[in-house]
């Protein structure tokens, strides 16, 4: 979805994994913001704009707004440093496993990775799947090619603020915390086949090796070098 106010002229597009979640829950709270779309819709079968995530292309696709309806419209979405977003994501797709290495298909036939850290793994698992890691690569350039600004992941309440004052709003508003990774946040997690706690890292860069690194700056090189992101900054 995206989040959208008639009253304010605003269209929040939910870049995801950029506390988007979060931005969308205080719009709709606090600013008068409504879902958009506010269920999934498809024609013929396909799928024209998702529930989740909606980009500028699919919302005018779907008919929900016309470009001009948009254009008057002030157009926001979030950002992160690649780096770091990818690391999430990883830490997401352990937990939908259980946080099990057995059930993990990206060691499938590998004979050594690290018990407490597969992210290597993982990414050369996903750049073989190209299809998908070119989407993960490129998705982001949907929410952030129409922007009128872009609300850095780390930099959220000031980046929040700087919204509020291009929509004429001057009380103070704070963003709703919402959807914080839950390994990250507390620091640890039990792996059910370990009979131990294995301690997740909080600073993304323990999880690279160098090869690991040379795959984000090939893939992300327009979002690295048009928010100076870098490894470890």
């Amino acid at each position: 979805m995206a989040v959208y106010s008639e009253q304010h002229q605003y269209i929040f597009f939910a870049n995801p994994q950029t506390a988007s979640k979060a931005i969308s829950l205080t719009l709709r709270n606090k600013l008068g913001g409504v879902s958009l779309p506010d269920r999934e819709i498809t024609r013929n079968g396909k799928t024209v704009a998702r529930l989740h995530h909606t980009t500028y292309s699919q919302i005018l696709a779907a008919g929900l707004l016309t470009e001009a309806q948009l254009e008057k419209l002030f157009k926001v979405t979030c950002v992160r440093n690649p780096y770091d977003q990818l690391v999430s994501k990883y830490i997401k797709y352990c937990a939908r496993q259980g946080d099990d290495p057995s059930r993990y298909p990206w060691l499938e036939g590998v004979q050594s990775a690290s018990p407490d850290n597969s992210f290597p793994q993982w990414l050369a698992w996903l750049s073989k799947r190209f299809e998908e890691i070119n989407k993960i690569a490129t998705g982001p350039l949907e929410f952030l090619n129409h922007a009128d600004l872009v609300i850095r992941f780390e930099s959220l309440q000031a980046g929040f603020d700087e919204f509020l004052r291009h929509i004429g709003i001057t009380e103070p508003m704070s963003v709703t915390e919402y959807n914080i990774t839950k390994a990250r946040a507390e620091g640890g997690a039990a792996a059910p086949d370990a009979g131990t706690l294995k301690k997740k890292k909080k600073n993304y860069t323990e999880y690279y090796d160098d090869e690991c690194v040379k795959v984000v700056e090939k893939l992300y090189e327009p979002i690295l070098t048009r928010f100076n992101y870098r490894f470890g900054g």
